[in-house]
Formats: structure tokens, sequence, C-alpha cells
């Protein structure tokens, strides 16, 4: 045990360890994949190695973030903003944290994009964060780090949302107290992540999921233990309905015929040529067939939302 890792969450070591990944194998997906050469994210890292904890949480040894180059290269790629900002209207994530905001509450969206979540909040002060954000964004967005907003806004907020966030960062525990500093006691903290097991996480070499991109993955549990380290008391922790935006993922998840994880040979990423031709097809049929086949609303969950409150008084 003493040879495992600490869980980002709680510090204990890892439960056991789920899979190396060499990095040279990391490297040539993501270039391939159209983010360019990843070698100076790398450094000093010969492999890459996937634990789960205790609390359910799978992360990754040693956790490599991405920089503003790397997720500028991808996405612009795939045209990734395009996806990820579709039906706005219809996303489910907007819908639960409306629900959570009194009217009237001062609300700060951290990684914001271009702000669309306020329009779910017209009752609500809203304000968004993201120092990436784009020359269409809301004239409510301010281009500004959590570090910078904090030195000015410390315990302003009644509430604090960070949707697909942090999954992204290396110490999502340290990342996640920083954003309970920004709320006002009694304040209410909202954290969307990606699901594990999920239609996502089931696809082989879906590099979505791999480092410098995600650097955690996460379930109801690991959220609960993550409010508890925090102090918060929980008011939600639910997997979060499909959403259209996610429309390709699950389309690439119904073409793919293999199956990542389960067994006893647990693996996600493997140099195997009938995983990287299943990923390729996948996706090109995916990207072919959104244009007309509906989109399915009962899909499997691949998100989950906390939803907790800070103490009133501390």
């Amino acid at each position: 045990m003493s040879d495992l890792p600490p869980c980002p969450i709680t510090g204990r070591p890892a439960k056991r360890r789920v899979q190396g990944i060499g990095v040279g194998l990391l490297k040539k997906m993501w270039r391939y994949a159209g983010a360019g050469d990843v070698s100076h994210l790398f450094p000093d890292a010969g492999q890459i190695t996937l634990y789960e904890s205790h609390t359910g949480l799978y992360f990754f040894e040693p956790r490599i973030a991405g920089d503003a180059d790397f997720y500028t290269r991808f996405y612009r790629s795939h045209n990734a903003h395009a996806l990820l900002e579709a039906h706005p209207d219809q996303r489910a994530e907007y819908r639960q944290v409306a629900r959570h905001c009194a009217h009237g509450a001062s609300v700060l969206d951290i990684g914001c994009g271009n702000g669309e979540l306020g329009k779910h909040l017209p009752g609500c002060t809203y304000c968004g964060l993201d120092p990436y954000a784009g020359s269409d964004a809301s004239g409510s967005v301010l281009r500004e780090t959590v570090d910078e907003h904090l030195e000015k806004a410390r315990g302003t907020y009644d509430v604090v949302t960070a949707l697909q966030v942090l999954e992204h960062v290396a110490d999502p525990k340290s990342f996640a107290a920083q954003l309970v500093s920004l709320l006002r006691p009694g304040g209410t903290l909202m954290v969307g992540v990606p699901l594990h097991p999920s239609p996502s996480t089931e696809i082989p070499n879906f590099l979505l999921n791999a480092p410098p991109h995600h650097l955690t993955w996460w379930n109801i549990r690991a959220l609960a233990a993550l409010a508890d380290a925090l102090g918060l008391t929980p008011i939600e922790i639910a997997e979060v309905p499909f959403s259209p935006h996610e429309a390709l993922v699950y389309r690439m998840s119904q073409f793919s015929r293999i199956r990542a994880g389960g067994g006893h040979d647990e693996r996600y990423f493997a140099h195997r040529w009938s995983w990287h031709l299943n990923l390729i097809m996948s996706y090109l049929l995916a990207r072919l067939t959104m244009r007309w086949l509906p989109a399915n609303d009962r899909a499997r969950s691949a998100n989950v939302m906390l939803i907790a409150r800070r103490p009133p008084v501390e």
C-alpha cells in the first residue's frame, strides 16, 4: 500500500493500480488526433499510470494538465466549441443549476466559456470567469483566473459553479477549496464532472479521458468524499441526464465494436491496431450520422453533479 500514490481527495493510498500507459503512445495519439506535439507537457514522464482510490475516483499519476496552446489546437481541429455550445437551452447541467439558484442570487460560473449558463438565470446576478473566453463571449464574462478573482471577491457569491472543469486540474481538492472560498457562508457550490463508468470511458483509446485533458474520472462516491473533505453539506449528488451537446460521444459509443474496462485485464488505452481502427471508424460514423440521426434522450448518463452548501457559520 505504501507504494501506491495518495488519492487527490482523501490523501489515503490508492486502492489499486489500474494500468500504465506509455507517454510515447500518448504523444503519438495526441498528434494524430490534432493536438500537435505535446512533448513539452511530459518532460520527465516515461509512463502515466491510472489508479483507483477507495472513493471510486480514478486518477492519473503524474497528473499533467494541458496548457492554453494544447486546448486551442485540439479543440480547433475538431470544431469542439461548436459541439460543446450546441443546444444550450437543452443542457441538463444548466437546468439543474437553475433549479438551485434563488431569485436575486449572485452567481459565479468558473470556466464559463462564452457564458451560456447566464441565459438560464434571468433573475440572478451572473458573472462568468474564463481566462480563455472567446471574443464573442457575453459582456458578463471576466477573463481572469480563479487566483486573480479571489484577491478581490473572496466570500462574496451566493452560488459558485464549475461545470466540466474539475477533471482538467491537477489538484482538484485545492481547486475546489478555492471555489468554496469565493462563497459567502451558507452559499452553494455546484460541480459537474464526467462520470465513470459511462459511455465515454467505455470507448477504447478515447483521448478526451487521458492526460493532458482529463486527469480524474468521477462518480457519486468520489463527489461525496470531496464534499466531506471540504466541509460541505451535500444537497444533491446525482447523475445528469443526457444533453444534445453530448451526441457525438453517444454516437461513438454506439458505433464502437470494442468496450474498454472491465474484466481481469482492465485497460482503457493500448497500442492495439483493432482499438485504433475502432476509434477512427466510430468517430467518423458518429460525425456523419449526427446530422440526420436524432439523439437518444434515453441514453446512459455521462456526467454527475455535486450540489453542496458551505456552512453558514465557520
